[in-house]
């Protein structure tokens, strides 16, 4: 268990998928849209996500975690575009029920936890290193996020023209660097990227 899912009792977790519309998402597509305004957010019930601003990616997110939360709070617009990796299962629930939910329960603190640990992973991620580190970082985390019962955690969803215009390098560069990893036993296959066991 990770992300939100794991800071609050399953209670919580519970009456927030309830409390939301069940929404289906295919791979590829948006759930939501950097610059529009907010009247929802996202519990992820299952699936991988890249959250992108602009087409830069600054974060991936799996089940357990919820998705549009900081707008939620300050009702402003969306500060990124989330995109699945692959098939996806979410709830949306409006900002105003989210806070009733929290606010019943007293795990406003954990929300305040988890917002924190976020935005200290996204900056972590988005500081300068090297092409290979960056590549491998990436790819630890989606391979990370997959759900407990997933049949393939070891394949990334991701093509590698859609990993290096993520991480916005050349298709080039990532490819180099899927060579190097594999060469290092890290990746057993670039295409579809495939990590070792």
């Amino acid at each position: 268990m990770r992300g939100f899912r794991a800071l609050v009792p399953a209670v919580v977790w519970n009456e927030l998928r309830s409390t939301g519309i069940r929404r289906d998402f295919k791979a590829n597509e948006t759930l939501l849209v950097e610059g529009a305004p907010d009247t929802s957010l996202l519990v992820l019930q299952r699936g991988r996500v890249r959250v992108l601003n602009s087409t830069l990616l600054v974060a991936v997110r799996g089940s357990g975690d919820v998705l549009g939360e900081m707008s939620a709070q300050d009702g402003g617009t969306r500060s990124a575009t989330v995109v699945a990796m692959e098939p996806c299962v979410a709830f949306s629930i409006s900002r105003g029920a989210f806070k009733r939910v929290l606010e019943r329960h007293k795990v406003g603190d954990q929300l305040g936890q988890y917002v924190v640990a976020k935005l200290r992973e996204t900056v972590a991620r988005v500081s300068s290193r090297g092409t290979e580190t960056r590549v491998r970082d990436v790819i630890e985390r989606i391979a990370q996020l997959a759900d407990a019962d997933h049949p393939e955690p070891q394949v990334i969803p991701l093509s590698q023209s859609k990993l290096a215009e993520s991480l916005g390098l050349s298709r080039n560069a990532v490819v180099k660097a899927l060579t190097q990893l594999c060469e290092q036993d890290f990746l057993v296959s670039t295409s579809p990227i495939r990590l070792a066991e």
